[in-house]
């Protein structure tokens, strides 16, 4: 059994490993995730906002309509006010009593018209923060997408490279070695591990006398008695 060779393969795959885990976060994504899902809810919110506008626009020219209808109807009163067709006290006072609700549906118009004057300037506030908004989030996610991107460039780089050199050592390895690691590696992800002070660097557990000795004088076929791992003796 070549256990410097399976240490050597041992450490490959767990730079491979840590590769794979940041390549599959990378691939998920999360923040840009998060981004582009905010950058919509802004988008939405500030749709939402220029509907409002739109409705409140249209609101203020019904209403400014409205009250071009009143002071017309205020004049064509008053025109018959003062005419000669008002001839009777009850004509005049009928007369003044339309002049009244004219009045009064005027100034309730003009009310409502100051009104949404406020109401529009504070959704044009809105629609200014959420626009700010939308734009810092959308250049954070273009920087984090090109990072993001740049990152995973770096990483199958490196995952192309270590791929031949594992493929190499595994060609290497007798097929019976091979299969021992390959079932130890589903338990461990170190199925080898080095003696280091008398202890296993697995389990951290003593290695018997004998086993240290056998290990010194050679033998590649020793498994801790604890967690089961493939010892490796390397002289210093």
């Amino acid at each position: 059994m070549n256990l410097p060779l399976l240490y050597k393969l041992q450490d490959l795959h767990k730079e491979m490993d840590i590769i794979s885990k940041k390549l599959k976060e990378l691939h998920e994504a999360r923040d840009l995730k998060k981004l582009r899902e905010e950058y919509q809810r802004l988008r939405e919110q500030y749709d939402e906002y220029e509907v409002k506008l739109k409705k409140n626009a249209y609101r203020q020219e019904t209403r400014n309509n409205e009250i071009k209808n009143l002071e017309y109807n205020k004049k064509t009163c008053e025109g018959i006010k003062f005419s000669r067709e008002t001839d009777t006290v009850k004509k005049l006072e009928t007369i003044e009593k339309q002049l009244e609700k004219v009045e009064e549906k005027r100034q309730e118009a003009e009310n409502d018209i100051i009104e949404l004057i406020n109401e529009a300037d504070n959704i044009n506030k809105e629609l200014t923060e959420t626009k700010k908004r939308m734009a810092f989030i959308k250049k954070k996610y273009l920087n984090s997408k090109e990072s993001t991107e740049k990152l995973l460039e770096e990483l199958q780089a490196q995952k192309s490279e270590l791929d031949p050199k594992i493929e190499s050592i595994i060609k290497e390895v007798d097929k019976e070695s091979y299969e021992m690691y390959s079932r130890l590696l589903k338990a461990h992800s170190d199925p080898v591990a080095r003696v280091e002070g008398h202890k296993c660097s697995g389990c951290k557990m003593e290695v018997s006398d004998m086993d240290y000795e056998a290990l010194k004088s050679g033998s590649d076929h020793m498994r801790c008695q604890s967690c089961g791992r493939l010892l490796y003796y390397s002289r210093p």
